[in-house]
């Protein structure tokens, strides 16, 4: 497992070890350095990260209770695979959250939030058709949905929101790069404009529009070709 300068130096932060190996096997997993079905191994993970196997055995617990990774018995650990089925699941409990959390935030976004809102769909609308720029626009399209999603003002529906996020974005990267972004950046403004407005039950009905329309999009990518998830392609 590949790690960047800044993962390396979650090792000697204060952070607990435990929750220093789970962030950096779950940024690894959401972004495709660890692919659905890639078996994870205790010692050789904390031979890299040059712990015990102690905080990786309590990260990789905690990663399976997320649904990030599957325990099977005498065979190991494995990076989970999501079934069309399970997609779908997760993406209608995004949509009841994160419909409650747009329908709250609206009120509470300030003019800076809008603004920032605004400069980063424009940073984004550049990336749209240059998939060559790695990461850049799927780290913006979080950002953006984060501001909205923070601004509803209950911490514990914006961690699950996030919990729910991180286990289908691995999916939704390999999604966007056959489908493209044209359609979700054109959603993303749409939201946009209802929450400039203070309509709440626009801005609910884009996003409920928006996820579902992902979620359809990704199972039937999926369906015709299963073994899409294992194209992701690795940042450079």
């Amino acid at each position: 497992m590949r790690l960047t300068a800044e993962e390396q130096k979650l090792i000697g932060t204060p952070l607990s070890r435990k929750d220093a190996v789970l962030q950096l096997l779950k940024a690894a997993i959401v972004d495709g350095r660890l692919p659905p079905g890639e078996k994870l191994d205790q010692n050789d993970i904390a031979a890299q990260l040059g712990v015990s196997r102690m905080p990786v055995r309590e990260a990789l617990k905690q990663l399976e209770s997320e649904g990030f990774v599957t325990v099977y018995p005498y065979r190991g650990v494995e990076v989970s695979r999501l079934e069309p089925s399970e997609i779908v699941e997760m993406f209608g409990i995004r949509i009841a959250l994160e419909t409650l959390a747009v329908g709250r935030a609206v009120a509470g976004l300030k003019p800076s939030h809008l603004s920032r809102m605004r400069k980063i769909l424009g940073t984004m609308d550049n990336l749209v058709a240059d998939p060559s720029e790695g990461d850049g626009w799927m780290g913006l399209n979080h950002e953006f949905h984060s501001i909205v999603n923070e601004a509803s003002g209950w911490p514990r529906l914006v961690e699950s929101i996030d919990q729910f996020r991180g286990n289908v974005e691995r999916y939704v990267r390999c999604y966007l790069a056959f489908r493209g972004r044209e359609q979700s950046q054109g959603e993303h403004w749409e939201l946009l404009a209802a929450c400039e407005k203070r309509d709440p039950a626009a801005a609910q009905d884009v996003i409920r529009r928006h996820l579902d329309n992902t979620a359809g999009a990704l199972v039937a990518a999926l369906a015709h070709s299963p073994d899409a998830p294992q194209r992701i392609p690795t940042p450079a």
